[in-house]
């Protein structure tokens, strides 16, 4: 096709440096091109209008400007790459603001039929666009401003400062010995007033010299440099971690009139928050008594509430809410040992298992744990082997007391299965490796995101490299668990529209965990214990996963967006179910979700389908019926 040209660079080139596209691989953006069609939109006309029916068609901003005006009068201006109408494509209601030429524009135009083609043979196209519109909507929500807690306070208080700076005419090979010098991962590039130039990074050297054949002695600017991310001494945290995750950016300049005064990366919003004290630790420390702990079981619906208004990100909330269910575990363990007569025989360690192991655990977690004693001559004498039946038999059922229910399916120390000496586990391991089953597969996909709750770390930590040794030289096992994660589905129908799960008189319900978190933690962990890979937070697994090459970043990024929203959900739906004092469950009222919330959902449940689509293929099984 041809489309009129400004530069001489071609459609793809232009595409490719916009922010929609700059992950997007060459080949697809190619094949998405030559797909388009051509449009033009004279200056003060509109592309189309609020409330006009969707027209089967998808808009990218190729030239001029063009204007968004929503109903409530807010205008934006749009930006070169985005995508025009790509929401209404995912649910096919009605736009919902005017798209109005400020100059005369160009636009490609794709029809439904031939990008979801396009999304089914290119994968990447498939994650690019998820990706996107889950940014849309998130911009599009309200802005949950925290006043709290560690987030709120101003990046001034954590940046790291004085800022490590080099000017732009430094050769390139100078600036990578300084950065190894100082042990440091990023440069402010400065001008000669000591203004913001531009950043440098040790990912840019590397694009520039490899991508872009820059040279040694070749200068930062315009080789290497790009344009940070600013923000003010007195901006709050809460903002700084918004811009690191909207756009992708690992760092953030903090900046007073246009000087750099300090960086602001991950890392340092990461230590802020762990740094943050909850509302019921220090009080679990102090409890002498179960009744005590029960009472501050009670109250984790105060300590997720407190947590959820600190944090913009749920699974950081998660995992600060599992943080506080493992305080009160930990402290029922020291209160059940000082029942037992004498102290323990042998070394052991406490596994917890499942969404605990994971610190993924909502407001209602049941039990999910087992024991490893040291091996040693008197792992297998009768004293020291009853000496742990009865330490774990009163373990359980003091867990139960406080508040946290009994394991359905008996996945607890107190029962034998689940408490061992650490051969044994490594026999049994090395028994179902050997000969899966099913039930081997669906014990495998609870157990294997195990974690320490109390005692020896390092029998855990040997017990988990044996599990990703073994499974990696015999993987039939990872067949099998695929094939147990293919017995659930997203709920998502025809059409891509969400389908309800269960109904009974009072409402047509989704269950989040079994038909959408469950499967990502499924996918995540498969392929994380194929990879080698120890970590157990999901999100944890699919930045490895990354790392290792298994997934690409725009399949671990577009996931880790569905996960998000998935559990952003489920934790605002338990917080309303205690606060009405009803029972906990993981299943949402279709009905009573909000008109975004449902199409975030739908997004979410596509992505997953996606996921749950990439793991079965790889393992060769499909979804039953």
């Amino acid at each position: 096709m041809t489309i009129p040209q400004q530069t001489s660079a071609s459609p793809v080139d232009v595409l490719a440096q916009t922010e929609s596209f700059r992950t997007l691989d060459r080949p697809t953006l190619e094949f998405l091109v030559d797909a388009a069609d051509i449009d033009q939109v004279a200056s003060g006309h509109t592309l189309f209008q609020i409330g006009e029916p969707f027209g089967q068609i998808v808009y990218i901003l190729y030239a001029g400007r063009m204007r968004k005006r929503r109903r409530s009068g807010e205008e934006e201006e749009a930006y070169l790459g985005e995508w025009l109408g790509i929401t209404n494509y995912v649910d096919r209601t009605p736009f919902g603001f005017t798209a109005e030429a400020v100059t005369d524009c160009t636009v490609l135009g794709l029809d439904v039929d031939t990008l979801e083609q396009l999304e089914r043979d290119h994968p990447s196209l498939f994650n690019c666009l998820n990706h996107i519109i889950v940014h849309k909507l998130r911009v599009r929500s309200p802005v949950h401003v925290i006043d709290r807690g560690a987030l709120a306070q101003p990046v001034r208080g954590v940046m790291t400062t004085p800022v490590a700076s080099c000017a732009p005419d430094m050769p390139l090979r100078e600036a990578l010995a300084l950065m190894q010098q100082r042990n440091i991962g990023s440069l402010v590039v400065t001008g000669a007033d000591h203004k913001l130039v531009g950043m440098l990074t040790r990912s840019d050297l590397a694009e520039a010299v490899l991508l872009r054949e820059a040279q040694p002695d070749d200068p930062i600017q315009p080789t290497a440099c790009r344009p940070p991310h600013t923000i003010m001494p007195e901006t709050p945290l809460w903002k700084a971690q918004d811009i690191q995750q909207q756009q992708g950016a690992k760092y953030v300049v903090v900046v007073d009139d246009d000087r750099p005064v300090g960086v602001v990366s991950q890392t340092d919003i990461l230590h802020a928050l762990i740094s943050q004290p909850g509302l019921l630790g220090p009080h679990i420390e102090q409890s002498e008594t179960l009744h005590e702990l029960a009472a501050l079981k009670a109250r984790l619906v105060e300590e997720a509430v407190h947590i959820r208004e600190a944090n913009r990100l749920a699974h950081t909330s998660v995992r600060c809410l599992s943080e506080t269910h493992l305080a009160l575990q930990r402290r029922v363990v020291d209160l059940t040992l000082r029942e037992m007569p004498g102290k323990p025989p042998i070394s052991f360690a406490i596994l917890i298992m499942g969404s605990g192991g994971r610190k993924e655990m909502l407001l209602d977690p049941d039990q999910d744990n087992g024991l490893i004693t040291a091996e040693s001559p008197q792992a297998h004498d009768p004293e020291v082997q009853g000496w742990f039946e009865d330490f774990s038999n009163r373990l359980n059922e003091n867990l139960h007391q406080v508040g946290y229910r009994l394991c359905p399916g008996d996945i607890m120390a107190r029962n034998p299965m689940y408490r061992r000496s650490f051969s044994d586990w490594q026999d049994w391991i090395r028994c179902i490796v050997d000969r899966p089953t099913e039930q081997a597969a669906r014990w495998s996909n609870i157990l294997f995101d195990f974690d320490t709750l109390y005692g020896d770390d390092r029998l855990t930590v040997a017990l988990r490299q044996y599990v990703l040794e073994t499974i990696r030289a015999h993987p039939r096992l990872l067949t099998k668990m695929a094939a147990d994660d293919a017995r659930g589905r997203p709920a998502l129908g025809f059409f891509h529209q969400l389908v309800v799960t269960s109904r009974d008189a009072t409402g047509a319900y989704i269950d989040l965990k079994r038909n959408g978190l469950r499967l990502i933690a499924d996918a995540t962990r498969i392929l994380a214990v194929q990879a080698g890979i120890s970590a157990q937070n999901t999100m944890d697994r699919l930045g490895a996963l990354v790392r290792t090459g298994t997934l690409a970043e725009s399949l671990s990024t577009s996931a880790g967006d569905a996960h998000e929203v998935l559990l952003e959900l489920l934790l605002a739906h338990q917080i309303e179910q205690a606060r009405e004092e009803k029972p906990i469950d993981t299943q949402v009222d279709s009905k009573r979700l909000t008109e975004q919330n449902r199409m975030r959902l739908r997004l979410a449940m596509r992505i997953v389908k996606r996921l749950q689509d990439r793991l079965q293929g790889l393992f060769g099984v499909n979804y039953l019926n």
